[in-house]
């Protein structure tokens, strides 16, 4: 049970300060008191000790430090006479520690405690000390208690602040993350909502496009895969009607790999100099995973301007063995001090999730010679894609006529990624 204990005591810098200090007045308590005080000789260092040995205490206890060493100085007063014609009941050394116990026992210790201490002290030194020296020090006490008043409001003002601007901090980081989530499920949304319409207008026009006639049951099939298909999407779309900007209006549609150029553009207008190699094929890549590259690389830019302002960016699509593509993003180190433009700090977190949301990954890290690369693995579709394409010249998907209506974008706010 001690162990514990002394092992948090020692753990405290401010409790081995105080030690320590201990042990000094100790030192000096201990072969003094016989100059002041008439007592036998085995007594002085238990007294001694009794009298400044609290001063260990004054962090960790300082209430229980001030009454042993209170306790020590009323039974000096009371049963030890002074010899030498030393005026003080008590010596300097145990004065001294009263007057630092009683100082932290104001600020450190319980509030409803603060009253006794102060009281206590006075009392004593109206014994303690010569009659022409008495007011002198009880004013002084007083002045200790107001200061250790004050500075007690002001610590306690600075650790609530503290504590606040650690909760608020916390809570904006939470509330980032969740919004950059949201944006990636309102993009994951617009992509289940255009695949489901597809599966609509195939299962309505499959009558239509086949060259073999159907049989009514095959007709009735294919009519309930279509209303099965439309209640899903409704009902994705009641589920994630939150995700809709506020007024109710309707996004454009969402950007892919063929808008990578004009990206790519407004950058390069922006002043930065930016290299980009495109070795895919936009039609193997599935709309949610070009959405996904699109996201990382406008993510990546906007971090580069920002951050890297001056380097030279390159940007490289190249297709792997394992039907995925590799984006890469590398930025040189910057030729000026970066630019403060604010931002929620989640950038690399997003990033990562849009990745994870369809089976790839990112990683993002700084490089030798002082810039930054982002390189992404993503899966040219989802796992769960279907396998089976559709030729998007026999489908228009105009054509579908089932209330209600489907929307085939949603809103994104966020189409400048920023941290």
């Amino acid at each position: 049970m001690q162990e514990p204990i002394v092992r948090d005591y020692l753990s405290r810098a401010s409790n081995v300060f105080f030690l320590v200090a201990a042990l000094i007045m100790w030192s000096i308590a201990w072969p003094t008191l016989p100059m002041t005080h008439d007592l036998p000789a085995y007594l002085y260092p238990f007294l001694s000790a009794l009298a400044v040995l609290p001063l260990a205490l004054a962090w960790a206890n300082p209430i229980l430090g001030w009454a042993v060493s209170m306790g020590t100085a009323v039974v000096m007063t009371l049963f030890v006479p002074t010899i030498n014609g030393w005026p003080w009941s008590i010596q300097v050394t145990h004065f001294i520690v009263l007057l630092v116990l009683t100082t932290m026992a104001c600020i450190r210790g319980p509030i409803q405690q603060i009253p006794l201490v102060w009281i206590g002290t006075i009392v004593l030194l109206w014994f303690a000390a010569p009659s022409d020296q008495r007011g002198g020090w009880i004013f002084a006490i007083g002045c200790i208690a107001v200061v250790s008043a004050l500075l007690r409001v002001l610590f306690r003002s600075r650790r609530q602040l503290a504590q606040r601007t650690e909760e608020t901090e916390l809570a904006q980081s939470k509330q980032a993350v969740l919004q950059e989530r949201t944006r990636i499920a309102r993009d994951l949304h617009d992509v289940v909502a255009h695949r489901m319409s597809t599966v609509v207008v195939m299962a309505q026009t499959a009558k239509y496009r086949l060259d073999e006639e159907l049989t009514p049951a095959t007709v009735a099939e294919f009519d309930a895969i279509a209303v099965a298909a439309r209640e899903s999407l409704d009902e994705v779309r009641q589920l994630l009607g939150v995700l809709r900007l506020d007024n109710g209006a309707l996004a454009a549609p969402n950007p892919g790999l063929a808008d990578l150029d004009s990206l790519i553009s407004a950058t390069r207008s922006a002043g930065v100099t930016v290299t980009f190699t495109d070795a895919t094929d936009h039609e193997q890549i599935g709309e949610s995973s070009a959405l996904v590259l699109y996201r990382i690389v406008q993510e990546s830019l906007a971090n580069a301007t920002r951050h890297a302002p001056g380097a030279t960016v390159t940007v490289a699509l190249v297709p792997s063995s394992a039907e995925s593509t590799v984006l890469s993003v590398i930025n040189s180190a910057p030729s000026s001090p970066a630019i403060d433009a604010g931002g929620s700090g989640v950038g690399i977190i997003g990033m990562t999730e849009r990745a994870k949301s369809v089976g790839g990954q990112v990683s993002a890290t700084p490089i030798a010679d002082g810039g930054f690369a982002v390189h992404a693995v993503v899966p040219n579709r989802p796992a769960s894609a279907v396998a089976t394409q559709v030729d998007a010249k026999q489908v228009d998907i105009e054509q579908v006529s089932s209330p209600p209506a489907i929307a085939d974008g949603s809103a994104d706010p966020d189409a400048a990624a920023s941290r």
